[in-house]
């Protein structure tokens, strides 16, 4: 399977709903997870999915678990119970393009239990705007924010080995200026071969610049945030100037917007 994830409230939701306007299979939108106040346009997250991921991750601590993310052996104790549950539900979609934000923290108990990934799109965000998204949202602190991405995107970078990886910024695809040159090569990643036409109308009818609700601020961010932002900022960079990633290996198709 393909995998879109990143830290939460980092654009994820409207990346997967781009993908699937695009044509890209994320199995049947009956089963995703439904749109509420904070995602209207829905999550388009498989419900069996989330659900696995939910449980690895909150163990009998429900979401309390946050304040104290379980360590990687702790999931993967807690995937050993579920071995049957997680392989039936990775051979379910090993042909579609999945996305949880959670996967950041539970990638190596689907690897552990069959689950194959051919590439990861990762969605960034600046740590300081999803600082101020997650203190708006679930009134976590923004020290506990921070701490919070540094934890997940670590992870999913430590987590991720050798598996292609392709970095897509949110800042950029809310801009209508940079959003062909952010998305196209992220689609080709996936196997989609879009043309400037089907851009624009992927970005004129999906993306609303007025969500760019926080602002960045870099003189804000601790040490080890700043340190890893950069990187990730370099790396985006420098993959955007080669433009070079893995033959994609999913059907080739214009997109079917709806």
């Amino acid at each position: 399977m393909y995998l879109i994830s990143g830290m939460h409230r980092s654009g994820t939701s409207l990346v997967a709903r781009l993908f699937h306007r695009a044509g890209a299979d994320l199995g049947s939108p009956d089963t995703l997870y439904g749109p509420d106040r904070w995602n209207p346009d829905g999550y388009f997250e498989q419900k069996e999915i989330q659900a696995v991921n939910i449980a690895l991750i909150h163990g009998p601590w429900g979401k309390l678990a946050y304040f104290r993310l379980p360590a990687t052996r702790t999931i993967l104790r807690r995937a050993a119970r579920r071995h049957a549950q997680i392989a039936s539900v990775a051979a379910k979609y090993q042909d579609k393009v999945v996305k949880e934000t959670r996967f950041c923290l539970t990638l190596p108990a689907w690897l552990a239990h069959g689950a194959q990934f051919r590439g990861i799109i990762i969605c960034l965000r600046d740590p300081s705007a999803v600082a101020q998204s997650l203190r708006r949202r679930n009134w976590i602190v923004e020290g506990l924010g921070y701490r919070l991405w540094l934890a997940h995107m670590q992870r999913l970078l430590q987590h991720a080995g050798d598996i292609p990886m392709w970095l897509l910024r949110y800042e950029n695809i809310l801009d209508p200026k940079s959003f062909p040159s952010e998305f196209e090569p992220a689609a080709r990643f996936l196997g989609l071969q879009l043309d400037d036409q089907w851009l624009a109308r992927l970005c004129q009818e999906n993306v609303k610049p007025a969500w760019d609700h926080h602002r960045a601020h870099a003189a804000k961010l601790p040490p080890e945030v700043h340190q890893l932002w950069q990187k990730l900022l370099s790396q985006h960079a420098d993959q955007r100037m080669t433009d070079t990633h893995p033959a994609p290996s999913l059907k080739n198709h214009p997109g079917a917007i709806t």
